[in-house]
């Protein structure tokens, strides 16, 4: 008897530690579970009212996003097999004309038009890329009409998928897809989209309030952390110096004609993405779904007195060749780099802030053993946090440096939170900055809400 109630005792002992390691493995996935809930709603609240109201309404419909994410990879692999046989120069031209897309139905819808029918449509538009879309129209006018009919009819299988749904639901998710980086998260991570929708459905009020705390949060911290960016280069010229220098090798290393950073920011057809259907060029090593000349990337352009006007931290596609690269070249740079990630790490990590120029000094500091340059001289730093943010750039576009940017085109790819949002710089206020001197410009590296509700 004493033999069976110890065995007993024994069995329920072992049932109590099941019972107990299983809650616990509940409720670390609970709480992994909140955890990456909290980054998908940081990662969306920078964009406008609008926009996160759209994301909110196809968020409850994942089984159309998966649907869509598939005929994604068909058109992208399509139009690369399309231009993979022309020298990267040509498929640059081929990439400028996918930006536009009712411009080439309209020039492909018909009888072939003459150049000059050509130049008068094209009037508008900048003056280089008048000259991409002509030429391409004059020797590529086959391939061109290829490229507008995969664009059609991905434009249909939209309509066809979502023809029993709201006409509100309908116009949300054309334009979620014509904001190609926020298309990405939500089939990126399709497992924390459908847990939004659903979070959304039960309670639309508190998640649509808890968006528009955080877009506030966000918008006022990044106000603040602009100004004391731009009040440490103003009071600094070594660092304005080793600010252009890094810049002017930045586009010679990715063989940019853009090397005078003088920039006139009314170009409204930076507006203008690469279209979700496509994807953007394959050899950029970081996501860039809005081509803007290089300098932008930097976050400061000259005036016409030549002063060096800032407008923003640079984008994360600079941040990535500068900490891959440039940082043994600018010592003096990136240690103002690195006091900005240490006064603002905590509340990057707080508030998943995980953003343009955020999520790759993140990515760069918090490893241990990261050499701090001074002065010419390395040191190994303790690590900044405890965790590292396993959310980055899939190895097929790897950051890491600048030699590997010639990749192989294939299919689209884009993991991880590092995609969302990478437009976001792009964002930046560049309206009505003037020059001359030392200048603040608007807007910030983390904004978001480029377009508006259609």
């Amino acid at each position: 008897m004493k033999t069976i109630n110890r065995n007993l005792k024994m069995l329920l002992l072992s049932c109590m530690v099941m019972t107990a390691t299983c809650l616990s493995f509940a409720q670390g996935m609970v709480d992994s579970l909140s955890q990456d809930e909290s980054q998908i709603i940081s990662a969306i609240a920078p964009y406008s009212a609008d926009m996160r109201a759209a994301i909110l309404d196809v968020a409850q419909y994942p089984q159309v996003l998966v649907k869509l994410e598939r005929v994604q990879a068909r058109t992208s692999q399509s139009f690369q097999d399309l231009i993979a046989a022309y020298p990267r120069e040509e498929q640059e031209k081929f990439y400028q004309v996918t930006r536009f897309p009712e411009l080439t139905n309209t020039l492909t819808t018909g009888n072939r038009k003459s150049v000059d029918d050509v130049k008068a449509l094209i009037k508008d538009y900048p003056e280089n890329i008048q000259q991409q879309i002509l030429a391409v129209y004059q020797e590529h006018y086959n391939d061109l009409v290829k490229i507008n009919e995969i664009y059609q009819s991905s434009q249909a299988t939209v309509d066809k998928l979502t023809a029993k749904y709201p006409a509100q639901v309908q116009q949300d998710f054309k334009k979620v897809i014509e904001t190609p980086d926020v298309m990405n998260v939500l089939t990126d991570h399709i497992d924390l989209t459908v847990s939004l929708g659903e979070s959304y459905k039960n309670d639309p009020a508190a998640v649509t309030q808890q968006l528009d705390d955080l877009n506030k949060q966000l918008t006022e911290q990044d106000s603040k952390d602009l100004q004391e960016y731009k009040d440490a280069v103003a009071k600094d010229p070594k660092l304005q110096a080793e600010m252009k220098n890094a810049a002017g090798e930045f586009a010679q290393q990715y063989d940019q004609d853009d090397t005078d950073p003088t920039y006139v920011a009314n170009n409204t057809y930076d507006n203008y993405p690469y279209p979700y259907w496509y994807g953007y060029p394959y050899w950029y090593t970081s996501p860039m779904w809005y081509p803007t000349p290089f300098y932008y990337q930097t976050g400061f352009y000259y005036g016409p007195g030549g002063g060096l006007v800032v407008v923003g931290l640079p984008s994360r596609f600079y941040a990535n060749w500068f900490f891959g690269y440039g940082y043994h070249h600018y010592p003096g740079l990136y240690n103002h780099y690195n006091t900005y990630y240490n006064v603002h790490r905590t509340d990057i990590i707080r508030r998943n802030v995980y953003r343009g120029f955020n999520s790759a000094a993140y990515s760069h500091f918090s490893r241990s053993g990261r050499p701090a340059v001074t002065g010419g001289r390395t040191r190994s730093t303790a690590p900044a946090v405890m965790h590292e943010n396993t959310r980055t750039v899939s190895p097929a576009r790897s950051t890491s440096h600048v030699s590997q940017m010639s990749v192989k085109p294939g299919n689209f790819n884009t993991r991880g939170y590092s995609h969302f949002n990478a437009s976001s710089f792009h964002s930046s206020g560049w309206q009505g900055v003037g020059g001359g001197g030392f200048h603040g410009g608007g807007g910030f590296h983390g904004g978001g809400g480029m377009h508006g509700r259609r």
